[in-house]
């Protein structure tokens, strides 16, 4: 599966995007668009609004550091965009992050389109499910099996971000005491007594 750079859209196409977008209950106001997504905490809630198994909103949470964003878009486009069939290009995460001008934009529009055709395809697959024609029960088994495989891994891969992130808070904590610690020292240096 390759990464792809989103293609650049008309001035119809772009009000297009924003009149879907307003239908899409969100968690936040849309104040400015590009500033807005540049988290990817949108994003993963306008999938979510669609595939509402395939995302885990728990993973994204608001930033206003680059670091978090560009996790938020790594975590979104691995996890997620992979199963809807392709993935973003590094440059289209960064000018989003970056705010560049159209970058949403472009992204929401090549989102809305892979939205639309896993939806045309399910509703094709689950009316070929109901046809008397299949072996209900073993495409019921296989699909079950499936099901459980993906859960055991999106649970195995929630496990190893949240094992990073404790680890990452413990780094936390050590440079939080260190620095306690330093200044505690200083402060009797100063003569102040605990």
């Amino acid at each position: 599966m390759s990464k792809m750079d989103a293609p650049s859209l008309t001035d119809q196409e772009v009000n297009d995007i924003y009149t879907w977008v307003d239908a899409i209950p969100l968690s936040r106001p849309k104040k400015n668009i590009g500033r807005d997504f540049a988290d990817g905490v949108l994003m993963a809630e306008i999938v979510h609004h669609y595939f509402p198994k395939l995302v885990e909103l728990h993973n994204y949470s608001q930033a206003n550091s680059t670091q978090t964003k560009q996790y938020n878009w790594n975590t979104l486009n691995t996890k997620v965009l992979k199963k809807l069939g392709f993935q973003l290009s590094q440059k289209d995460i960064d000018s989003i992050i970056q705010v560049e001008e159209g970058a949403i934009e472009r992204v929401l529009k090549v989102i809305q389109e892979k939205i639309k055709f896993c939806m045309e395809n399910e509703s094709q697959v689950s009316e070929t499910q109901k046809s008397p024609n299949h072996n209900n029960s073993e495409n019921l088994q296989q699909s079950i099996t499936h099901e459980k495989d993906l859960l055991i891994q999106e649970q195995r891969e929630t496990i190893g971000i949240l094992e990073l992130k404790i680890t990452k808070l413990e780094q936390l904590v050590k440079l939080k005491d260190s620095k306690i610690q330093t200044l505690m020292q200083k402060l009797q240096q100063l003569g102040y007594k605990f």
